[in-house]
């Protein structure tokens, strides 16, 4: 490199331009790609709405809410759609998703919707009830998926 320099001094001030330029950038390329990944992680799934805190639950929806009580992030998955909560973002949950994260629900539709358990036994949500999960299966559902 020094013979080049010698010769070129003008393309060594380039590469040591390029590599302060690149010494530089790079942590900020990665930072970028970093944010990039997090809203990719952001992501919904299409179909699921996120419903804003103390929001009723709309007619022919099935809502799910991180906290009991109704609170906290929460989302309202239409009728008839099946959802891998994996794919839902929730923040503060135990998973960084709604997949084992979801505390209460309410089936505000006309069908049965099964919660499914990747890890032990599914259960079945009645049209128009709510449910608080109770200690032994809080915060338990992988997916959701309709019944009739």
């Amino acid at each position: 490199m020094s013979e080049i320099s010698a010769r070129h001094p003008h393309l060594a001030r380039a590469v040591t331009g390029l590599a302060v330029a690149v010494t530089v950038l790079l942590p900020t390329c990665g930072a970028a790609s970093a944010a990039v990944h997090s809203r990719a992680a952001d992501a919904r799934r299409p179909g699921v709405t996120p419903l804003p805190a103390g929001s009723a639950c709309p007619s022919n929806s099935l809502c799910l809410y991180r906290d009991h009580g109704f609170g906290g992030p929460a989302y309202s998955v239409p009728a008839g759609y099946p959802v891998d909560l994996n794919e839902l973002w929730m923040p503060g949950g135990t998973t960084g998703t709604a997949a084992d994260s979801v505390s209460s629900w309410f089936n505000n539709t006309g069908y049965t919707v099964s919660l499914i358990d990747h890890a032990s036994t599914n259960r079945a949500l009645q049209p128009g009830h709510p449910l608080e999960e109770p200690p032994e299966t809080d915060d338990t559902a992988d997916a959701v998926d309709w019944l009739s």
